[in-house]
């Protein structure tokens, strides 16, 4: 007797980096599911794309892509068009779980030849700080009110986009999801690391944290993420002026899943200390960051910015600081002298948002579909 599955047909744009397991529960509850994953343009060597039918993966190969700008999005919407073609016929209703308006460019056309129902996961919002911003939420919000199923990755993004926290079959919150994996780690409070890891951005804090660094050498990081070569040079120059050179390792390489669980091992408290402003997109939405440190088992240390600071609260999974070193310095110790606390809370924190379950009561409407 053939395996009933929750979902029949499903593109979903997906990520070699954290992105709340959603490509590995689609791909065992979908008869069908089309993984588009593409890479971040800084650095690009090409995106990926996977299929996978009754929870087997039965292809995957590379997509062409470029660094420009232009060549960039006119090649992931190409093939995006070529995905939905190739893959799916037209008698086969598909839906297409997209987090970038580009998929939705012409969708009265795609329409036309497939039978496509969208649905807009809004993982992010951008305060309009600048034109190009500005334009790109307004572009957002243009689909976003002609689209009828769509996702938020946080509360605040469910309430600006709509005035009101909404949670119907059609609008509603869905946090990332987490599949935890402890990993047994040696600890004790003169022989702690910390882990970084995303894109290098100048909201991430870090050079607060080597500043940091520069007075407490029994502490060391190390920094996985890509950043232009401009940025890095900055860093750089800061590591090398605070004389922290052996406490930190940051490559500015992108490193695979398997092998960032490995560099992990050494590591004991993940760190996301965000600068702090409601002009931050970090402040609106659920840092895959954050996710990403659960699932290795690490306690977070974070800034008071984003809407996960309540739960890493609740579940003590952690310690929320302000940009200083006296705070800082006080979680640190808070946590080191006290780990095993702080690994039941994070434990608990990763079980309250276990992807298998915390997915398959949020995405129950996509079942009626």
């Amino acid at each position: 007797m053939e395996k009933r599955h929750r979902y029949k047909n499903i593109f979903l744009y997906s990520s070699l980096q954290f992105a709340g397991n959603i490509e590995e529960y689609f791909a065992k509850h979908a008869k069908k599911l089309v993984a588009f994953i593409v890479m971040p343009r800084l650095k690009n060597k090409g995106n990926l794309l996977r299929v996978y039918e009754r929870g087997k993966l039965i292809e995957e190969k590379k997509i062409w892509s470029s660094e420009n700008i232009f060549l960039y999005y006119g090649f992931w919407y190409f093939f995006y068009m070529c995905f939905i073609f190739k893959y799916f016929s037209r008698n086969e209703k598909l839906i297409v779980y997209s987090g970038h308006p580009i998929s939705f460019f012409g969708m009265s056309i795609q329409k036309l030849f497939r039978n496509i129902i969208f649905v807009y996961f809004v993982g992010d919002y951008f305060p309009p700080v600048s034109l190009s911003l500005w334009l790109f939420e307004k572009l957002k919000k243009y689909y976003h009110d002609r689209i009828r199923y769509t996702c938020y990755l946080s509360d605040r993004i469910n309430r600006k986009l709509n005035g009101i926290i909404l949670d119907t079959p059609f609008r509603k919150t869905v946090m990332w999801g987490v599949n935890a994996r402890p990993i047994r780690r040696e600890t004790n409070r003169h022989n702690f690391s910390f882990l970084f890891v995303g894109q290098i951005t100048d909201s991430q804090g870090l050079d607060f944290f080597y500043e940091f660094l520069k007075s407490h050498k029994e502490y060391s990081i190390k920094i996985i993420g890509i950043c232009d070569e401009a940025l890095y040079k900055k860093h750089q120059k800061l590591i090398k002026d605070y004389d922290i050179i052996s406490q930190v390792y940051f490559p500015n390489k992108f490193f695979s899943k398997k092998e960032l669980d490995e560099i992990s091992k050494s590591c004991h408290v993940g760190v996301a200390l965000y600068k702090v402003s409601k002009r931050s997109a970090t402040y609106y939405t659920d840092p895959g960051k954050v996710k990403a440190y659960a699932e290795m088992g690490l306690p977070i240390i974070m800034s008071d910015t984003s809407a996960i600071v309540p739960y890493i609260s609740k579940f003590k999974a952690g310690e929320i600081v302000k940009l200083d070193e006296i705070s800082l310095e006080k979680a640190i110790i808070a946590i080191s002298s006290n780990y095993p606390l702080y690994k039941k809370g994070i434990e608990d924190f990763s079980r309250f948002f276990y992807y298998e379950k915390y997915y398959k009561e949020s995405f129950a409407f996509l079942e009626n579909i």
